[in-house]
């Protein structure tokens, strides 16, 4: 019987993120590679394998011997081929005491929320957070699973003529995203080099506004992999807030997702309440995704005091 084995740098690691259903965009090479010429560090995966075919593994942006995640929205998930629950529980103690010898500092690599088995790390001395992010199943998505709130702003924006298109000029739709950031007193999650590249994503990007008058109102920028589209940025004018446009704009993104066969949109994140009220609105179902993390001795007494 073949042992398990990590490879770093797997050259089919793309193909094997590619063969799993539900694996986010954020574990592609491409994804990571525009995160790190923005903010620093390098692209390394780290793959557990079993003769040659990878059983799991993780896309990570590293600096030095540290994981760190760039902006708050740069996730690095787990990613699992689908196997016996024991060989993957050892193909999870591999890869977690592999990542602790390598790496003095691990934040954070997650498990989505569609396969939240981390016993392996827990067992190799990981620390776990429980966090939440809202999917809506598209396939049973319509205008009546939207509260009637939302719905009613729906109505009125498409009597007044509110149109969906697509755009890739990122650079005309930053002063729109900076200005959403600026009512609230906040920095932008995201630098403006990171922000006008997203378009060099090629398919797993696209950019949606809703226009009145040939004016922008809002926008909404989603990652799509496979069957689930992922809610990546967004930004709103004060015209957008007066007309309701953000509630129009969600609505036809995904009436239009629906139509085109995806099976889940996830809202990224309903960890802020201020946000997660706005993000179940539409139909979505709390689902809980779990980071993992490693610390040295030292870090977390540091921390304790």
């Amino acid at each position: 019987m073949a042992e398990l084995r990590v490879v770093e740098n797997h050259p089919q690691w793309d193909s094997f993120v590619s063969s799993q259903l539900y694996a986010p965009p954020f574990s592609c090479t491409d994804f990571l590679q525009l995160v790190t010429d923005t903010y620093g560090g390098s692209v390394t995966t780290v793959a557990v394998l079993k003769g040659e075919r990878v059983l799991l593994g993780v896309a990570l942006r590293t600096v030095g011997r540290q994981v760190r995640a760039a902006a708050p929205m740069t996730y690095m998930p787990i990613i699992y081929r689908d196997a016996h629950p024991k060989t993957l529980l050892e193909a999870q103690l591999t890869l977690a005491s592999y990542l602790r010898e390598k790496f003095s500092v691990i934040h954070y690599i997650s498990a989505t929320p569609f396969f939240q088995d981390i016993r392996g790390f827990q067992r190799a001395g990981f620390g776990a957070q429980v966090l939440y992010t809202a999917l809506t199943h598209l396939p049973s998505f319509n205008v009546m699973t939207v509260e009637q709130k939302q719905r009613n702003i729906i109505y009125k924006g498409q009597k007044e003529g509110l149109a969906l298109n697509e755009t890739d000029r990122m650079e005309q739709l930053w002063p729109i995203y900076e200005s959403t950031f600026r009512r609230k007193a906040l920095e932008t999650a995201y630098s403006k080099l990171f922000f006008t590249r997203l378009p060099e994503l090629g398919p797993k990007v696209r950019t949606y506004v809703v226009e009145r008058d040939g004016q922008v109102l809002s926008f909404a920028t989603i990652l799509i992999h496979n069957k689930v589209a992922y809610y990546y940025v967004s930004g709103n004018s004060v015209e957008a807030l007066k007309s309701g446009a953000s509630p129009f704009l969600m609505y036809s993104i995904l009436n239009q997702l629906k139509e085109e066969g995806l099976e889940y949109f996830d809202w990224c994140g309903i960890n802020l309440p201020s946000l997660a009220n706005f993000k179940l609105s539409f139909g979505g179902r709390t689902a809980p995704y779990l980071a993992v993390y490693f610390e040295p001795k030292w870090l977390r007494m540091l921390k304790a005091r």
